[in-house]
């Protein structure tokens, strides 16, 4: 059975790696070599992947995946968070930690409606993978009693493919700022609704 219960600091290196799995291309060009290092600092942040805005799933007490699962009145207080510079080491890589920090600031102002809740990240490490640990996540969201929301690239073929067979379909109802060109956002209703 799979048990569930927030992050904390301690978990950042568990953590990490799982987010860097989540799109590896976007943090390689945010920090470089330095990506892992950069996810861990940001982790310890009041950033939208502080550990305290993820989840860490567990069987047998083994950690074996996370989930971000964030609600409109969390989004919005992500949004117009102020970044203790004093945070940020001096430097190039203080540099680039802002600047990720903004891009994920930006991610949380994709406005969700208040029956919905923006699922930002979902990861299972890759020995895990393939047995329905992530469907067996996906499903637990629906206890929450919320419309769940997720945005992935249009080009990721295979997590369409998953998302799909989850019974998430196409928002058609996107705030005036969505990018479009790159991202669709998805949505499955909590079987209440369904």
């Amino acid at each position: 059975m799979m048990h569930f219960r927030l992050g904390e600091l301690s978990d950042a290196d568990f953590i990490a790696p799982l987010i860097y799995d989540t799109d590896p291309s976007h943090f390689e060009k945010a920090f470089g070599k330095r990506a892992i290092d950069g996810i861990v600092c940001l982790a310890s942040m009041n950033s939208p992947i502080n550990h305290s805005h993820i989840t860490l799933c567990a069987i047998n007490e083994e950690p074996v995946a996370i989930f971000a699962l964030y609600s409109p009145e969390t989004m919005n207080e992500l949004v117009y968070e102020k970044p203790e510079l004093r945070n940020f080491p001096f430097g190039p890589f203080g540099l680039r930690l802002f600047k990720e920090y903004r891009v994920l600031q930006k991610a949380m102002s994709m406005s969700i409606r208040a029956c919905q809740r923006y699922l930002g990240m979902i990861s299972v490490k890759r020995e895990f993978r393939s047995v329905g640990y992530g469907r067996a996540i996906l499903d637990s969201l629906d206890k929450t009693g919320f419309e769940v929301v997720l945005d992935v690239s249009r080009r990721n073929r295979k997590a369409l493919s998953i998302y799909a067979k989850c019974g998430f379909r196409p928002e058609t109802e996107l705030p005036p700022e969505y990018p479009l060109e790159t991202s669709v956002r998805l949505k499955r209703p909590s079987l209440s609704i369904r």
